[in-house]
């Protein structure tokens, strides 16, 4: 007998009271929340802050701009002010700190929970919201909406790379990459 495999996200279908274009980023928030816990939060602070090469960036440090950068998105998408504490901007978010990777996390997920009641709150009106960003011509909030899934996908990618090239330099022989 073969042991019941989880459905992935995205087979989970819509979320029962909210849109179902919100759905679809909550599931996806949801498998970027799963590539976490599986490829950064076991880690320890040494791989957790470990740079593979110049110009790359820490698993630790992709953690936490994904959480801050969401956040950020949301804020953006709904018209609300910036809070202070997210104006950090991706350099910042991204650098070494050394702190322990368990308060990282915590703050990911705090910056994720954020995000996501936000999201199962929105309705068609602040969908079709126009949204300003910069110089830019406004367009639609459901854009900047759609953009936080896309961008934390993008980072969790970095994360699993990050972790698995980790991996191969801590294991005998090169170590088994996934």
């Amino acid at each position: 007998m073969q042991t019941p495999t989880r459905l992935p996200p995205f087979l989970r279908g819509d979320i029962e009271g909210v849109h179902p274009l919100v759905s679809v980023w909550l599931r996806n928030l949801e498998e970027v929340e799963e590539t976490v816990d599986r490829w950064a939060a076991d880690l320890g602070p040494e791989g957790f802050w470990w740079l593979p090469a110049e110009g790359a960036n820490a698993v630790g440090g992709l953690v936490r701009h994904v959480g801050m950068a969401s956040a950020r998105l949301y804020f953006r998408g709904t018209g609300q002010e910036i809070p202070q504490a997210y104006r950090l901007l991706p350099p910042e978010q991204l650098r070494v700190t050394h702190e322990p990777p368990a308060a990282v996390l915590e703050e990911f997920r705090a910056n994720l929970r954020l995000v996501r009641d936000g999201l199962s709150r929105l309705e068609q009106p602040d969908l079709e919201a126009p949204c300003s960003w910069g110089d830019f011509a406004p367009v639609p909030a459901l854009y900047v909406f759609d953009h936080i899934a896309a961008h934390a996908q993008h980072h969790a990618g970095q994360i699993i790379t990050t972790r698995k090239l980790w991996n191969a330099l801590k294991s005998p022989g090169g170590g088994v990459l996934s």
